[in-house]
């Protein structure tokens, strides 16, 4: 197979992030022959190198599904989940991945850095798989549930808030106290007293105090 075939597969098969595994597969080769194909593929510039046996389609990648497909199970999170669903005004080069497992932050992929936040079992939820690509990433409210349960306040945006039909505000409430981490708690009261939601601020100071949370 030629490398132009090869990449024309992977793009009418939906496969912009695959694997070395995944190149045995489609050529019938075995896995020193895939390793050589691939170095020829990423040397005429078809293909970028996520990781050792990871890689990317550089016609058709998107730095959101690179990310969330470099381990299992992760999702994007953060000020990346905001960007990617036009709820801040920043514009990251870096792509904050959260996972129940360790890895190494990847640097200079396709142009941006990821970086890899571990989490606890049960905080892995509030995220999901984009219907119209293969993205695993954080619903808006879980972003910010993460920004706050990892301490990067720097990073969020008030206009998070300021769009209230994009932001399920009793689903924060409810992911907030889902965490039982205090200075998630304490973070989202504040966030929703400072943007008008004090009914909603008032009920979650309410069930913090009722909920047994981490310090």
């Amino acid at each position: 197979m030629q490398t132009s075939d090869f990449v024309s597969f992977l793009i009418e098969r939906h496969m912009p992030v695959f694997t070395l595994n995944d190149t045995v597969k489609i050529l019938r080769k075995n896995r020193a022959y895939s390793i050589l194909f691939l170095h020829r593929c990423v040397k005429k510039g078809y293909i970028g190198r996520v990781e050792r046996g990871l890689y990317y389609v550089k016609e058709r990648y998107n730095e959101y599904e690179i990310a969330s497909h470099v381990i299992d199970p992760s999702y994007v999170s953060m000020v990346s989940a905001l960007a990617y669903y036009g709820l801040t005004t920043q514009i990251p080069r870096v792509v904050y991945v959260v996972s129940t497992k360790r890895h190494n932050m990847l640097k200079g992929v396709a142009g941006f850095d990821i970086v890899f936040k571990k989490i606890k079992k049960d905080m892995l939820f509030g995220y999901k798989k984009e219907a119209d690509g293969n993205i695993f990433v954080a619903e808006p409210e879980k972003a910010l549930i993460d920004i706050y349960y990892f301490g990067d306040v720097n990073d969020l945006d008030p206009a998070a808030l300021e769009r209230p039909a994009r932001i399920d505000v009793n689903k924060l409430v409810s992911y907030a106290v889902k965490s039982k981490k205090r200075s998630v708690l304490v973070g989202i009261t504040a966030l929703l007293r400072e943007h008008g939601y004090a009914t909603q601020a008032k009920r979650l100071a309410t069930l913090a105090q009722i909920d047994k949370v981490s310090i």
